[in-house]
């Protein structure tokens, strides 16, 4: 099976000067999303965390959105979202949304402290993923104080579905905690050019 993969930071050009000088001169952390897409046979999946370097304590989403270009339609039978152990499953955060807004996935969610998995052929609803018609599975995550500081924590997804099986549990995108008393969030500090994407890069 043939798959590519790329990453997604924060889009260059994104900051303004103005905002940018604003983080120079506050020194405030901001949250720095990150995210991976990969294309196999059954869909072009993307998983996004909402901050790829929290602190301990911090609260973090993850989100894997299963797309289609063309026919036919996938019907998708269950999803695992993989994290690392010291990540805790936040009670009642799992939804799927296809469309028609987010649905509940509890309790036909299984808790591991590895993984969290939604089985769709037991809620009462079903998810299709059309052409141009996302669905996206969505969990939410409390960071311990157990996890590892400064170095990047394995992450990834599986699924099955209508039109196949996807197995991905360590393409990310990884997430490291900041060390204690960096404030983690990201950093706001630096040269104006390197916040805009204008530095120098090696």
């Amino acid at each position: 099976m043939t798959h590519r993969a790329t990453r997604h930071g924060i889009a260059a050009g994104t900051v303004t000067a103005a905002a940018a000088l604003t983080l120079l001169s506050t020194g405030v952390a901001h949250a720095a999303p990150d995210s991976v897409t990969w294309t196999d046979r059954v869909a072009s999946v993307t998983r996004t965390v909402s901050d790829a370097n929290p602190k301990a304590g911090d609260t973090i989403t993850v989100t894997t959105k299963f797309e289609r270009s063309t026919g036919p339609d996938l019907q998708l039978n269950w999803v695992k979202d993989f994290h690392d152990a010291c990540l805790t499953y936040v009670t009642g955060s799992a939804t799927m949304n296809d469309g028609t807004g987010d649905k509940a996935v509890e309790p036909y969610l299984e808790v591991k402290p590895g993984f969290t998995a939604g089985d769709f052929m037991a809620t009462s609803y079903r998810v299709f993923v059309k052409a141009a018609s996302p669905a996206t599975f969505t969990v939410k995550y409390t960071v311990g104080a157990s996890c590892a500081r400064g170095v990047p924590l394995s992450s990834g997804a599986s699924y099955m579905g209508s039109l196949g099986k996807g197995d991905y549990n360590s393409y990310g995108p990884f997430i490291t905690v900041a060390k204690d008393g960096d404030g983690g969030g990201g950093v706001s500090t630096g040269s104006l050019g390197s916040l805009l994407g204008t530095g120098s890069s090696k």
